[in-house]
């Protein structure tokens, strides 16, 4: 071999080791690089449930907070003036209307007899004398008086613009209301307007949330012992007993959407009332609730929409887990 050919020979041995010293290199990177990006998504995940809004826990946490959650409800709400009521007992109502209706009759033959009398006691051939004339006419006078007064007494209970006032309406009403069909409900509201209101809203009190709307309502005597004006209402189609407090509202401006929050889902911190809406399977966010909207038994929001999942269960478990994140759900 001569020189040139051994010189040729080392040199192209030169290049084939420097070419696989650079293929190892560059697959030594890929595997660096494959592994960098194995290590950095988990790593990327992380920082992305972090800075995701709320608390993001594992599975077995949630399990272990036994947390809960139901799907937010449409709402509707007006504003209104609050009030308070009480379901007239329908012995008194019966009673007036009695007192009415006897003093009437009473009246009316009262009356007929004193006209009777008038027509037997004139003339030469008089069939009475002038004093049992007398007595008849004070008879019907004091019939007449005591009428009055039944009647006034009813007004003085019951207003002036009560339905059962009016021959035509009276047996009608008095009907339903012996029948339980309706009830009446006298309301007394501590600031309202001067005009009688086209509607009530008669609501029971307690868990029971139920609520009627009235359309018959007149302006009652004013109550001594609240402050305020009254009204009655005619309550048609309720279960509410005799003597059953109630609240009352007028509606005083168009409704506004939006759900109802349950009062199980409230936590408070902060001075302030929370709910947790569920964002994501695992991830939780704490939402201001403003409660000066309440509705039977919750409230109703605006900022949280219809479907949206409601923590009612662990939401105290969960205020806790998000203040102090070493909270297990046993402490």
């Amino acid at each position: 071999m001569t020189f040139m050919n051994i010189g040729t020979s080392i040199h192209r041995a030169g290049i084939h080791r420097a070419g696989i010293l650079r293929a190892g290199i560059a697959a030594a990177a890929l595997l660096l690089l494959a592994a960098c990006g194995k290590t950095d998504k988990p790593a990327a995940a992380e920082k992305e449930a972090a800075e995701a809004p709320g608390i993001t826990l594992k599975a077995e946490e949630v399990s272990s907070l036994g947390i809960t959650v139901q799907p937010a409800v449409a709402a509707r709400f007006a504003s209104h003036v609050s009030g308070y009521g009480v379901v007239a007992a329908l012995d008194t109502i019966a009673q007036a209307d009695s007192d009415v209706l006897t003093a009437q009759a009473a009246s009316a033959q009262s009356q007929a007899a004193a006209a009777r009398a008038q027509s037997l006691a004139t003339g030469e051939d008089a069939a009475i004398s002038r004093e049992q004339l007398e007595v008849a006419q004070s008879k019907a006078a004091a019939d007449s008086a005591a009428l009055a007064l039944a009647r006034r007494k009813s007004e003085a209970a019951f207003g002036l613009r009560s339905p059962w006032r009016d021959a035509a309406t009276r047996q009608a009403v008095m009907r339903r209301l012996a029948a339980g069909d309706a009830v009446l409900v006298r309301a007394t509201f501590p600031a309202t307007g001067d005009a009688v209101p086209r509607a009530l809203d008669i609501s029971r009190m307690g868990a029971d949330t139920k609520s009627w709307t009235s359309h018959t309502i007149w302006q009652a005597p004013a109550d001594a012992a609240v402050p305020g004006r009254s009204f009655y209402a005619l309550v048609e189609g309720s279960d509410l007993a005799q003597n059953e407090r109630v609240t009352a509202a007028i509606p005083t401006g168009a409704a506004q959407p939006g759900v109802k929050v349950p009062a199980t889902a409230l936590v408070f911190g902060e001075s302030e009332a929370w709910a947790y809406v569920q964002t994501g399977a695992t991830t939780f966010l704490r939402t201001k609730i403003d409660t000066s909207r309440p509705t039977g038994d919750g409230y109703f929001v605006t900022g949280i929409k219809p479907g949206d999942k409601i923590v009612v269960g662990g939401s105290g478990l969960l205020l806790a887990h998000e203040v102090n994140p070493s909270t297990e759900a046993g402490d």
